[in-house]
């Protein structure tokens, strides 16, 4: 990639997070908080795997435990999406009674959670989905990851959301975060995943840099 192309990309990925359009965005009239290209590598990560389990740290207000809920359908795997976080008072009625989704009122941190995702997985068989994006201060990020070391699966995809904050590119002195996480966890499990650059930069830039992980 030459420099001008380079820092056209990032421009653009600065225009989309500091206009706060990503905040617009919504799937099935409910508000889904994304980078549209992040969306797109999501469904196509789905139809590859074929999971029945998704697992969403990170509600808010629902719209994308709709579209995972979606995507499963549509890929024909009668699956589940667990989506976990600390309070629902944000969540669109839309996607309340869906069918295929789980709402689970705790933190993404707890030890109960891990026990649900294991519950899950006895019934479940095959690779899970996990996306991360719930609080985005380092030292929960971390503590979330390693949450979910034990119940984690060769060929799990795991996506760690947000690590574009503290200046990758943007909010720079936000503070350490989604990024510094994983750097983090590698450090002290280097062999646990591979990092998917392939998909991950596939339309420039994402909202997960560093945050395509596939377990081992």
């Amino acid at each position: 990639m030459t420099c001008v192309a380079s820092e056209a990309i990032e421009s653009y990925h600065r225009w989309y997070y500091d206009s706060h359009v990503w905040e617009q965005i919504t799937y099935r009239g409910v508000p889904i908080l994304k980078w549209v290209g992040d969306l797109w590598n999501y469904q196509e990560i789905v139809h590859r795997l074929r999971p029945q389990l998704i697992v969403e740290f990170g509600s808010w207000n629902g719209g994308s435990s709709l579209y995972f809920a979606d995507l499963l359908q549509r890929a024909g795997t009668n699956g589940k999406v667990l989506t976990v976080d600390v309070d629902f008072s944000r969540l669109h009625e839309s996607p309340r009674s869906h069918p295929h989704i789980e709402w689970m009122q705790a933190s993404t941190a707890d030890h109960v959670v891990a026990a649900r995702i294991q519950e899950l997985r006895r019934t479940m068989p095959g690779p899970a989905f996990f996306i991360i994006d719930s609080d985005h201060s380092k030292p929960h990020v971390l503590a979330e990851l390693e949450n979910i070391r034990s119940v984690t699966t060769t060929g799990d995809y795991v996506i760690v959301e947000d690590g574009n904050i503290n200046g990758h590119p943007v909010l720079p002195g936000w503070g350490d975060g989604p990024y510094e996480a994983i750097a983090e966890y590698f450090s002290r499990y280097s062999d646990d995943y591979e990092h998917d650059e392939k998909q991950e930069s596939k339309f420039g830039f994402t909202f997960a840099p560093q945050g395509y992980l596939v377990r081992k």
